[in-house]
């Protein structure tokens, strides 16, 4: 095992990676973001601990520290926590091809893929292409294209406006504003707000609206909040309506999934 400072290289002057993997960890302070880029070479993102929040073009992730997103060579993406991670980034070289290079996927981390992500973030940047380091990376890369997809996602729009307005429906997330409402803050019908948000995120704003609460469920159950703070927080009336939308949502109630993934 070695210091941080074996890891600190700088990106911007990288124009290749020093080995095949490249671990970069960072603890992100509540409400940290990188704003949009790209790299030269595949990344997949992971928190052990924390939620990550992961804009693509027209599309957001809620990155729990049971899954990971894989992130090809070129792909443009940003990415937020509203309340803080331990951020293990994975730089691999794009000559990599366990996994597909046109798109991102989500993938579900085993124990042992936790294990040898926390191994990987040990060893230097440089390390040797023969023996136990160089070991451990092939077979972290191995197990990669191994691990279980999960593409669960909110879609995003594209058009500014529409943006802007989920945006603040996010950071206000127990906003009673109705969709008449909102419609009428962007000067436009309900109908047209309804037409344009299907056409750019194929969903209704009201089923979109729904879809964000139980996304930001997912961020929430990661703090120490309870149950019910956290309904109330996304809006609802009480636990009960909540921990119903989540269960019909993910198929386990809010505290399944909290015990389940402590």
């Amino acid at each position: 095992m070695t210091s941080d400072s074996a890891h600190e290289l700088s990106l911007l002057t990288m124009e290749s990676l020093p080995r095949e993997l490249y671990v970069r960890q960072e603890v992100m302070p509540a409400g940290h973001h990188f704003p949009p880029h790209r790299h030269d070479w595949h990344q997949l993102l992971y928190a052990v601990s924390g939620v990550l929040v992961v804009d693509l073009i027209g599309e957001r992730y809620f990155i729990p520290p049971e899954q990971a997103i894989w992130l090809p060579s070129g792909c443009q993406h940003s990415v937020y926590t509203g309340y803080g991670a331990d951020l293990k980034s994975l730089y691999i070289e794009s000559s990599y091809q366990g996994l597909a290079s046109d798109r991102a996927s989500v993938l579900q981390i085993t124990p042992l893929m936790r294990e040898l992500i926390l191994a990987a973030a040990g060893i230097e940047a440089e390390y040797p292409f023969q023996g136990y380091e160089n070991d451990l990376v092939q077979l972290l890369l191995q197990s990669l294209s191994r691990l279980e997809r999960d593409d669960q996602h909110l879609p995003w729009p594209i058009s500014g406006d529409l943006i802007n307005l989920c945006n603040q429906l996010y950071e206000q997330s127990d906003s009673s504003e109705t969709s008449e409402q909102l419609a009428g803050s962007l000067a436009v019908s309900l109908r047209t707000l309804d037409r344009r948000f299907r056409r750019e995120t194929g969903m209704s704003l009201k089923q979109w609206r729904q879809q964000l609460r139980l996304m930001q469920a997912i961020e929430l159950l990661n703090t120490g909040q309870n149950i019910t703070a956290i309904a109330l927080e996304l809006g609802y009336s009480s636990a009960s309506p909540f921990i119903y939308m989540f269960r019909e949502k993910f198929g386990l109630s809010p505290a399944q999934y909290r015990k389940q993934n402590r």
